[in-house]
């Protein structure tokens, strides 16, 4: 099997030739650099690698707008190191401090026309010239509506509209669902039966529960997922549609299956009630999964033995009747052995040699 028919194969609720696997959110700049290192002392080459053992070939943005102020949202950020990198915290919110829907008015919102869907498409065929990966298209088309809002207005203020002013939060995420339902349209005429995969997104869970009550998502949020999800039904209506949340979002995956996903990103199987069995022997049959791979514990801690180990495990039980993509649950942080990511790969993959990831 070519990998576009393995992910195929195994979304159809039946076993492929093996998992397939995914990068995710992929490794940090730190991790490159030292895989990079790695793999030149294992005669392969890390992007030669990076892209052979991927099943998925995600479809990479090209903006053409305007020079961004603040970032396409208008959020300002800074710089912050933690040693080995920097990563960047918000700062400035362009929503902070509205109280009433009419001011939404006065903010600069993106525009769908501000990318190049064209060049999208052409660079996806460079990159998988006869189509053998499954293509995703990617969050920043799909869509990740309450988050937005949350970095608009800044989390602590978000939370406490959802409670006190929920009409605002419903005009601002109608609003960022105007956005994406114009971006999705776009880039469905240009890609058509091309699309494989559509990612979307929004953190509804902690490390030990939902991040707000089940009324909450059901009266404010879900009508946005579900609007988003009928738009996609209608304009890539063979699409198969992840849904990404972090953590323990057990008690609310009935409501994602009710608004129309296929599968969930993450698997944060660090997180309470976030069991592969338990998950699979209830989810299973209506629902696929991608990620799994512990990048809080596993990766970073354990040692290679075991992360082959777990990830074989994982296979067998996510992988049952198939609907299964095995992917670290999020980035892999900066201070994971490279050690750790091969063996996560031969625990996915099962027997292959560096060697066969030398340079293109």
């Amino acid at each position: 099997m070519n990998s576009r028919e393995r992910v195929t194969v195994a979304l159809s609720g039946k076993e492929p030739d093996r998992t397939p696997f995914a990068w995710g959110f992929g490794p940090q700049p730190p991790v490159i650099g030292e895989l990079e290192v790695w793999c030149a002392h294992h005669g392969c080459d890390w992007p030669t690698l990076r892209d052979g053992v991927s099943d998925i070939l995600r479809i990479e943005d090209q903006y053409i707008g305007p020079p961004p102020q603040g970032g396409e949202w208008g959020i300002r950020t800074k710089d912050v190191s933690y040693g080995a990198g920097v990563y960047q915290e918000f700062v400035g919110h362009p929503l902070a401090g509205l109280e009433d829907a009419q001011q939404l008015e006065t903010v600069r919102w993106p525009s769908p026309d501000w990318f190049d869907y064209e060049e999208m498409l052409r660079k996806a065929r460079r990159h998988d010239p006869q189509h053998q990966k499954a293509w995703m298209l990617p969050l920043s088309i799909g869509g990740n509506p309450f988050e937005i809002y949350t970095w608009m207005t800044g989390m602590e203020e978000a939370m406490v509209n959802l409670i006190t002013n929920p009409r605002l939060v419903q005009s601002a995420l109608n609003r960022i669902c105007v956005y994406f339902t114009g971006r999705l349209a776009r880039a469905a005429k240009t890609f058509g039966d091309e699309v494989d995969l559509l990612h979307i997104a929004d953190d509804l869970g902690g490390q030990n529960g939902l991040l707000f009550s089940l009324e909450t998502y059901r009266h404010v949020v879900k009508p946005f997922h579900r609007r988003l999800i009928e738009n996609a039904r209608r304009v890539l209506p063979n699409v198969k549609i992840f849904h990404h949340s972090d953590g323990a979002v057990f008690d609310i995956l009935p409501d994602l299956i009710d608004v129309g996903i296929d599968g969930l990103e993450a698997v944060q199987t660090d997180a309470v009630g976030m069991d592969p069995r338990r998950l699979k022997d209830t989810y299973g049959r209506c629902l696929a999964f991608h990620g799994g791979i512990s990048v809080q514990r596993l990766l970073p801690y354990a040692d290679a033995a075991t992360v082959r180990h777990e990830c074989r495990q994982l296979c067998q039980i996510f992988g049952r009747c198939g609907r299964y993509i095995a992917a670290p649950s999020h980035a892999i942080q900066a201070g994971t052995p490279v050690e750790n990511i091969w063996a996560m790969l031969r625990g996915v993959l099962g027997k292959f040699e560096p060697e066969n990831f030398g340079t293109t």
